[in-house]
């Protein structure tokens, strides 16, 4: 009953994102790929709400007060984080509680750091092993990360977005069986398995600080050291799942400092007329009688202000009679339909 009465609901500019993405799937069934599909791409594209802007500012401006320092990283491709999280597909992204923005955890920045300075930095000061039988940490990854004794020397938050788009994605993997664990070797008839998933682009802001009590002075080469780490991290390994196949790569640079920082502008909005226009602007000639019907049919159909929709009926009208596609088509209900949007 529920999930019926979710398929009559449409998705606002103002829909909260992970809102959306958690509770209004139409159908629970694992086996309903489009119900998956679909969900995807509503919430692909959607925007910052108004009041994250104003969040953010003060946001920036509390993490200044405390001494915290920024940087701006961009992505140089496409970025997902906490796409193994639990939710109603079987991605995940990871999404603002309040504002439904898509963000980067602290802890998630400062693992990434702790490992690629383990891995990549030829010192023994950054070694470390998590293996309980042998647990290790150099003392640079003591004095960065801390230890479950003491805390460590830096204080790593949350990346914000200053801009941000949202995508639809898919990942198709061929042998769901063999990576099920099943006693079942991958073969090249195995069938691929359409996977829809969500990723990002835009801006993301860093803030790193020193941790209270450490004295500016002598913690000031850590807080050095550590952005560098950040940077190569991003730079060299990504952030975020799936950085094997290139994701989550990001460019490090100065942040904008807050006489000149842009406010986070949500991506341009587009009436849902508009969308439908657009749709039928892309047609190919040889795509117009086929296609058109469709277009015209869900126009009619749409909620929208009846001006807008003549305009756009009008428009359509035009292109169809210049390819003579109306010839003949007068006791076609789609025929009627744009008649009567026209008034």
């Amino acid at each position: 009953m529920r999930r019926s009465v979710l398929q009559g609901l449409k998705k606002q500019a103002s829909t909260h994102a992970g809102l959306w993405l958690d509770k209004y799937i139409t159908t629970t069934a694992t086996s309903d790929t489009e119900a998956k599909r679909s969900l995807v791409a509503e919430v692909s594209g959607q925007t910052a709400p108004r009041e994250y802007a104003d969040y953010l500012a003060r946001c920036r401006a509390s993490l200044r007060a405390l001494g915290a320092e920024e940087r701006l990283g961009e992505t140089q491709g496409r970025l997902v984080v906490g796409l193994g999280g639990e939710s109603v597909l079987e991605t995940h992204l990871t999404l603002h509680r309040t504002y439904g923005v898509p963000y980067i955890p602290g802890s998630a920045i400062k693992g990434l750091m702790s490992r690629f300075a383990a891995t990549r930095l030829e010192d023994a000061a950054w070694e470390r092993s998590l293996d309980p039988r042998r647990f290790h940490r150099g003392e640079a990854q003591k004095a960065l990360f801390g230890t479950t004794e003491e805390a460590g020397l830096i204080i790593f938050f949350d990346a914000l977005p200053l801009e941000y788009k949202i995508h639809p994605d898919v990942m198709t993997p061929h042998h769901g069986d063999y990576y099920g664990g099943a006693s079942v070797p991958p073969a090249d008839w195995d069938s691929p398995i359409p996977v829809p998933f969500l990723s990002v682009t835009g801006k993301f802001v860093f803030a790193l600080a020193l941790a209270p009590g450490v004295i500016p002075e002598q913690g000031r080469p850590w807080l050095e050291v550590a952005w560098k780490v950040l940077e190569l991290a991003l730079q060299e390994e990504g952030i975020g799942a799936k950085t094997t196949s290139g994701y989550g790569r990001m460019r490090l640079t100065n942040a904008p400092g807050p006489s000149s920082a842009a406010p986070p502008s949500p991506p341009k909005t587009v009436s849902a007329v508009e969308a439908i226009l657009e749709q039928f602007r892309a047609l190919k000639p040889s795509d117009l009688a086929p296609q058109a019907p469709q277009i015209i049919q869900k126009l009619y159909g749409l909620e929208a202000p009846a001006d807008e929709k003549k305009a756009a009926a009008e428009e359509i009208w035009k292109r169809l009679q210049a390819a003579g596609t109306l010839k003949g088509k007068e006791e076609k209900a789609w025929y009627r339909q744009l008649r009567e949007l026209q008034g």
